[in-house]
């Protein structure tokens, strides 16, 4: 009980971590060069140019109202924990752009460093969501979505985040803003920060690990536990001669550190080999992430 509230305490620090720093990469870098940032809050940006016209509304607003939908189709096809951490981190955004943080520019002009903008505010936004994403939370938006058809479906978030992103780019870019700069720009940061969330959350990729380790007993029943399946293969070392067991198993990349974590406890001279697995053909669950 006391691991469990440790651990639910740790994710709510990351969502709140990882949500301001993505507002801090909105704020800071997109809106003032006019770009378009991800997913829900990139559809604010747009409903929010076209309302202006009219009313001025905070950011936030919209922000919130789009993502409520996609946090209750998260709740049923990811998980309810998944899900109440993607709204906890949409209000963290929503709060954080109602326009109370000051636009700082670091001496530059936006319009006229487009380019420098939109590298920065990709590394930014794209390091939220790959830390996010790879403790079992999110930034809202988009990623609810992603998460639905990387494990249904098995389709890479960065790929998947990038086709939506680009679509939303060219309907601010083009159809809104009328600047096809805008788009191009946008783009850019769309490429960066997709690059930088599969660099950092490869949760849905697969790697095959090879346990080689002479007590293996015990650490097979708590490994079985993660359930995942592994096999046992007798075995001796080259060089001692003695006999051992060659331990093999899949599982997803987010489950390494649990996994060797469980191996060294158990033997900490165990030699253990991380290999990536392109294909799986079988009886191979794919769970939710929390």
């Amino acid at each position: 009980m006391k691991k469990r509230v440790l651990d639910d305490g740790f994710r709510v620090a990351v969502v709140i971590f990882t949500a301001v720093l993505y507002c801090l990469g909105l704020i800071w870098f997109l809106e003032p060069a006019g770009i378009y940032s991800a997913g829900a809050t990139g559809l604010a940006q747009i409903i929010k140019q076209l309302v202006d016209k009219v009313f001025v509304i905070p950011l936030g607003v919209y922000t919130f109202l789009i993502n409520l939908p996609l946090f209750i189709y998260g709740w049923k096809k990811v998980s309810r924990r998944f899900s109440i951490y993607s709204i906890l981190s949409v209000l963290v955004q929503s709060i954080c752009t109602m326009g109370w943080i000051p636009v700082v520019n670091f001496g530059l002009d936006p319009i006229s460093n487009q380019l420098t903008f939109a590298l920065i505010g990709g590394i930014i936004t794209g390091v939220a969501c790959g830390i996010a994403l790879r403790y079992g939370t999110s930034t809202g938006g988009l990623d609810i979505l992603g998460q639905v058809f990387a494990i249904e479906r098995n389709i890479s978030l960065g790929n998947f985040t990038m086709i939506a992103n680009v679509c939303i780019a060219f309907v601010g870019g083009a159809a809104v803003s009328r600047s096809w700069p805008i788009v191009i720009y946008t783009c850019i940061r769309i490429i960066i920060t997709s690059i930088v969330i599969d660099k950092i959350h490869t949760s849905y990729n697969y790697v095959k690990l090879n346990i080689i380790s002479n007590d293996v007993d015990q650490m097979v029943n708590e490994l079985l536990e993660m359930n995942r399946g592994c096999t046992m293969i007798p075995a001796k070392g080259g060089y001692s001669k003695n006999d051992k067991f060659d331990l093999i198993m899949v599982i997803s990349s987010y489950e390494i550190d649990k996994a060797v974590g469980i191996v060294r406890s158990h033997d900490p001279h165990a030699f253990i080999i991380v290999e990536p697995v392109k294909r799986l053909f079988g009886n191979y669950v794919r769970k939710s992430i929390v």
